[in-house]
């Protein structure tokens, strides 16, 4: 008899299986497409990984204006081959962490029968709780299919060829990843978004900065377009515009990987968003637990997994709650965008052009942004090369209730980018150093 037996490995399911191992439990793990689901396999490293070469190719040519002349040339093939020996080194790390921690492991389809009952393989297997990690998959425009020139953000890494012309549907965070990194490669990019910004889901702000950006590198961005028709040539917008190109990505959404027929029969509730869960990561059947895309709270891997560890402590006894006040976001583009909290309240503002560091890397594009309400950081929007490296630390100002004093009393490394966080919290009361004085009464 298992403690746990979690249906999925991908971030969300390893951790939660690595979690409950620790903390005493007897846990199996079931795996049909590979360790670490889609974020390992078919999302987050694959396309960093591309999102990396692409920085590299980027700050090459940049460099001849100062004096570095090199010819660079894109090999796709080795490109791909390198990129699946970093998800295959990622997925071999995570089988390697399960049996450390003595976790059995099944490759397979797992069938719900019951809380306390998994099939997979024909060998039924008996558990006090089920852990459903089944993740989510992209789907596509109505009437159409993933075949033949319209890919979606999984098979788009089966590409052997880099595409000359591609156009993307959709400008959520996928949709604005996949233009930059393939623009970056050298391809024709037209990124087509029905709302009147990119990012839809948050502040204008962040759509419209990114849009900018990428105007500036020759992507042809189009808000406020629908696509009526799409063919083997590319697709018609509403209207009759016609933009060409060999390949189309549909970006529009993903929808949860679920059995209806399986959860209706164990009494679990689910919406078209994906199955309900209170804060302990219980579903409506008290040993039935859900984590990760497959709720449809946040499709963020960071998310999933700490939900997978909210859940894993609930089941072992030790009882905790999920809080998503404050969940980091990041969009890779370049430069990239990572925003956490509230962005609203009093704001100040640190432009990256006054950052020694960027000037020294000779990438002086955007900003850091604190916002304040009632002396408390509420939120950060940070816009700069390694955006998602930086956001942490705005994450915990905002987790812990800090004041801005608590940020500028904290001495930070020179010259580096974080630094530009100071005078970004000192801003709010015109206090920054190293921007000219604004009295902002």
């Amino acid at each position: 008899m298992y403690d746990a037996i979690i249906i999925g490995a991908g971030p969300g399911g390893y951790t939660c299986a690595i979690r409950a191992a620790q903390l005493g439990g007897r846990v199996c793990i079931i795996e049909k497409n590979g360790l670490g689901g889609t974020c390992t396999q078919r999302g987050c490293i694959p396309t960093k990984y591309l999102h990396s070469i692409g920085d590299i190719m980027r700050r090459s040519t940049a460099a001849r204006k100062d004096g570095l002349k090199a010819n660079i040339e894109l090999n796709y093939a080795t490109v791909r081959s390198r990129m699946a020996a970093t998800v295959s080194r990622f997925a071999s790390g995570i089988k390697t962490l399960l049996e450390s921690n003595n976790i059995d492991m099944i490759h397979g389809e797992a069938h719900m029968t019951s809380g306390n009952k998994v099939i997979v393989n024909d060998n039924a297997l008996e558990t006090k709780n089920v852990v459903i990690a089944t993740g989510s998959y992209p789907f596509c425009l109505p009437h159409y299919t993933f075949e033949n020139n319209i890919i979606s953000t999984d098979t788009i890494f089966e590409l052997e060829r880099l595409p000359k012309s591609i156009v993307v549907i959709g400008g959520g965070y996928s949709g604005c990843e996949f233009s930059a990194i393939f623009n970056s490669f050298g391809c024709n990019v037209s990124l087509i978004e029905a709302q009147k910004h990119l990012m839809p889901l948050q502040i204008e702000e962040i759509g419209k900065t990114i849009e900018k950006y990428m105007r500036l590198d020759g992507i042809n961005v189009m808000t406020g377009s629908t696509v009526e028709k799409i063919s083997e040539n590319g697709v018609v917008l509403a209207g009759g515009q016609t933009i060409e190109a060999e390949k189309v990505l549909v970006c529009i959404g993903r929808r949860p990987c679920i059995n209806i027929s399986e959860l209706n029969k164990c009494g679990v509730k689910f919406s078209e968003r994906g199955i309900l869960v209170n804060r302990e990561m219980r579903s409506t059947v008290q040993n039935i637990f859900a984590i990760g895309d497959v709720t449809g709270i946040f499709e963020l891997a960071h998310v999933a997994s700490k939900q997978g560890e909210i859940a894993a402590q609930n089941i072992m006894g030790k009882g905790s709650e999920m809080d998503y006040g404050t969940v980091p976001a990041c969009v890779f583009t370049y430069p990239e965008v990572a925003f956490v909290g509230k962005l609203e309240g009093k704001c100040g503002e640190f432009p990256l052009v006054a950052s020694a560091k960027a000037n020294c890397l000779g990438d002086t594009k955007g900003s850091f942004k604190v916002f304040e309400k009632d002396g408390i950081i509420v939120g950060a929007l940070i816009i700069a090369p390694h955006a998602g490296e930086m956001i942490g630390e705005a994450a915990l100002a905002v987790r812990m209730h800090m004041k801005t004093q608590d940020i500028s009393d904290t001495i930070h490394a020179h010259p580096t980018l974080p630094e530009s966080l100071v005078d970004a919290a000192r801003d709010i009361d015109s206090e920054a150093i190293h921007i000219p004085y604004r009295n902002k009464k």
